[in-house]
């Protein structure tokens, strides 16, 4: 067994023991006291063996905690000897966050011990202890890894998860145990009272699931794609299956125990807590793999099938008209179904014809609301679209590409003649219909023609993933700035490109810390001065592109003289490169470009006045960060 296995094992089990330590005091506080109330002479033992529960628990989540502690220590510091883990021990928890947040969780469980007997203020304060235990547990995972904003969103939603968990999962063990120790009438009366603390448990533990899936996961491509989003699909269909069992146990076991105390009844109702109990073990263990494991958001997924979701469909009226035809049976006698919950005679033939049509209709509707998929389709390029990547890409294009596609990337190369099937035009709008994934895997793999003769020869065994994902940016870079160039505007949303600027003050800025701000971009002639600011009453960022390294930053000014960041915003502002000298562009505060003007137009952005207008009607209307066309699946 290697560390990160047994270190993950030991992250559980210290869950495992917290989650029934935090879920015996709920059930003493809340569950239990009706049901003891009922049981008469067998109350007082039966509250003893939770006692004794929640004991057991706090015994074994300080000892396991503590063998967590040691082997994490010991494997920060890459040592086997006593000594060395020892010195990495003391080293840990006092230098590190993973050893302050369990030298914290030490004390409260310690503070808790004694108090776990008791009642009234007592188990108050021991269920507040155990509580801020379980909770703070998130800080050792990716949550307190994470900074700003979304850091603070995932530690709350943590916190609640875990103690919505510890209330539910960890309060099905006291439940056997009652269902086990009390007469049968006690025992049906405490699992009622476990109904809304399981009720409210569950859903606060969906919503912050969701919570946690968008951060940790945030696509369908990576939940079904990564190894991380596979475990969250075992986890949940393991929640499933206790929701299922719950209600079992709730709904029919529970009723018959209150109609009338049968033998097989009790039994099967222990059995199927009992069974209830070990899919909670189950979810929390393999909670804590996810724990250990990297985020779905820090992998690139494979996705899986041959088709994908696509919903693009609903975004053109015949493919409307389609879908309505293909789904109008299943509609129908759906209607009718629900007609028969009324209408006995007509439910089970409503029933039959639901069935059948759904299943007639089924593989048309699947391929009309989903389209071809690739084991790329999900991936998205790690270049940040850099300058340096998108000019890259470029050299690469004229070396490999412009034969067929031609200089311009519209098809017409010197070869576009001889192949079976004409080149595409990858300054078309159409190009934004295929996402990333879906040109990595056409560059690397290649396409064929209709007849199975090759369109395109593949490029994987030529170019590494990196020249690939160069390739794609600058096809991206081309078709917007040709759409500039022919039409006066970028006809899908472009991203402006990652570079490096340097300021008066001497510090060095990119596009990332450029965020939340207008960006006022100005392409240097050799007589430049830079313009005063425009009084619009936003924030705004002015890059000055320049050529000459003379170009010094002045005052709230940034400059940057690299030779890629100039060649590449002329690409992309559809503007040769000794011709970009005088044109300037606005990105909004999501760092898309807007708007773009060139020396002689009308609105003369070097008057501050003139200028100020565009940039508040960009700031006042920023795309969302999403907003990207490439980035969508589409036909």
């Amino acid at each position: 067994m290697d560390t990160d296995t047994i270190l993950a094992s030991l992250r559980g089990c210290h869950m495992l023991a917290l989650v029934s330590l935090f879920g015996t005091l709920v059930s003493l506080a809340l569950v239990a006291p009706a049901g003891l109330h009922e049981a008469g002479d067998m109350a007082a033992a039966a509250r003893q063996r939770l006692v004794r529960l929640a004991q057991w628990s706090e015994a074994l989540a300080l000892a396991i905690g503590a063998g967590w502690m040691v082997m994490q220590s010991a494997t920060i510091a890459s040592t086997t000897t006593f000594g060395g883990t020892l010195a990495a021990l003391a080293t840990v928890a006092h230098g590190t966050q993973f050893g302050h947040v369990v030298a914290l969780r030490f004390v409260l469980l310690l503070a808790a011990f004694p108090l776990l007997g008791g009642r009234r203020w007592r188990l108050a304060a021991a269920l507040v202890l155990t509580g801020a235990a379980l909770a703070i547990q998130g800080a050792v995972g990716h949550a307190g890894a994470t900074t700003g904003t979304v850091g603070a969103v995932l530690l709350i939603s943590e916190a609640l998860h875990l103690l919505a968990a510890g209330a539910w999962l960890g309060g099905l063990l006291p439940l056997f145990i009652m269902a086990s120790a009390l007469p049968s009438r006690a025992a049906a009366t405490a699992c009622e009272h476990f109904t809304p603390v399981g009720l409210c448990s569950v859903l606060l533990i969906a919503c912050t699931a969701v919570v946690q899936a968008w951060q940790l996961i945030g696509s369908l491509g990576a939940l079904f794609g990564t190894e991380y989003g596979r475990i969250a699909l075992l986890k949940l269909a393991v929640f499933l299956a206790l929701l299922v069992l719950a209600m079992i146990n709730r709904f029919v076991l529970i009723e018959r125990l209150h109609d009338a105390a049968q033998p097989v009844t009790v039994r099967l109702l222990r059995i199927s807590l009992a069974f209830e109990t070990l899919l909670g073990t189950l979810v929390i263990l393999v909670a804590a793999l996810l724990a250990s494991g990297t985020p779905a958001t820090h992998e690139t997924p494979i996705w899986p099938f041959t088709r994908q979701p696509s919903l693009e469909l609903l975004w053109d009226s015949f493919g409307r008209i389609l879908l309505l035809q293909a789904a109008a049976p299943s509609l129908i006698t759906g209607a009718l179904l629900v007609a028969g919950r009324f209408w006995r005679p007509v439910f089970w033939p409503a029933l039959a014809a639901f069935v059948v049509t759904l299943v007639l209709a089924g593989p048309n509707l699947v391929s009309l609301l989903t389209v071809d998929a690739y084991p790329t389709s999900f991936a998205t390029s790690p270049t940040e679209f850099a300058d340096s990547s998108i000019m890259h890409g470029a050299k690469l294009f004229a070396a490999n590409c412009t034969s067929c596609h031609g200089a311009d990337a519209r098809g017409d190369g010197p070869a576009a003649k001889s192949l079976p099937e004409p080149p595409a035009d990858l300054t078309a709008p159409h190009f934004w219909g295929h996402a990333e994934g879906d040109l990595f895997w056409y560059i690397s793999h290649g396409i064929d023609a209709p007849s199975g003769a090759p369109a395109m020869p593949a490029f994987g065994g030529v170019l590494s993933s990196g020249d690939i994902w160069a390739l794609i940016d600058f096809l991206k870079a081309n078709n917007a700035g040709y759409a500039m160039r022919t039409t006066g505007r970028w006809t899908q949303p472009i991203q402006m490109p990652q570079f490096d600027a340097t300021c008066a003050d001497g510090s060095a800025i990119n596009l990332d810390d450029l965020r939340n701000r207008v960006v006022h971009i100005i392409a240097a002639s050799d007589s430049f001065l830079p313009p005063p600011p425009a009084p619009v009453g936003v924030e705004v960022a002015t890059i000055v592109l320049a050529r000459d390294r003379k170009v010094k930053p002045v005052g709230t000014v940034c400059v940057t003289v690299e030779q890629t960041t100039w060649d590449a915003f002329a690409l992309l502002l559809g503007e040769a490169p000794d011709a970009l000298a005088g044109t300037q562009a606005l990105a909004d505060q999501n760092g898309w470009l807007r708007a773009r003007w060139r020396p002689g137009e009308p609105g003369d952005w070097n008057n501050p006045p003139a200028l100020a207008a565009p940039i508040r009607a960009i700031a006042s209307h920023p795309l969302p960060v999403s907003a990207e066309g490439g980035h969508a699946h589409h036909h």
